[in-house]
């Protein structure tokens, strides 16, 4: 199902945030190395991350950049399934960072910080299936 109208009805607006926990259902950090470091992230701080060999580049809500020396499928394994989906081979979106769709030859959605993302053809039936279910724990 690849119709422009299913994209078109999904173009509307997101919920800003969400936060998903080990513990309790508003509270997941993740600890990462950061230089010489360790920093504590929130995940629903998280807008993306980009994976590039062995190294992660995580994106944050404050505009803040960290390059991690590990890969995209360790982080993978450790965010929540349904607020964050892996849309390309080297990127995990947000889903609550999600706020517009573009369709063309290939589907690309654009995100709260502005960057443009391409979402694999293997993968865009999966991104579909999870943006439908998707309902955030708490909004902001």
């Amino acid at each position: 199902m690849t119709s422009e109208s299913f994209f078109d009805a999904l173009s509307m607006p997101l919920p800003k945030s969400v936060e998903k926990n080990t513990l309790s259902s508003n509270n997941q950090k993740l600890l990462i190395p950061f230089f010489d470091r360790k920093r504590t992230v929130s995940v629903d701080e998280i807008i993306r991350l980009e994976g590039s060999g062995n190294y992660t580049n995580f994106y944050l809500r404050d505009g803040t950049k960290m390059l991690v020396s590990r890969t995209l499928k360790e982080y993978e394994t450790l965010l929540d399934g349904q607020a964050f989906v892996r849309v390309h081979k080297s990127c995990i979106v947000n889903l609550s960072f999600v706020r517009k769709f573009f369709v063309k030859k290939e589907g690309e959605l654009e995100l709260a910080d502005g960057q443009q993302v391409k979402i694999s053809r293997r993968r865009a039936q999966m991104f579909i299936d999870r943006i439908r279910e998707y309902s955030p724990s708490r909004v902001n």
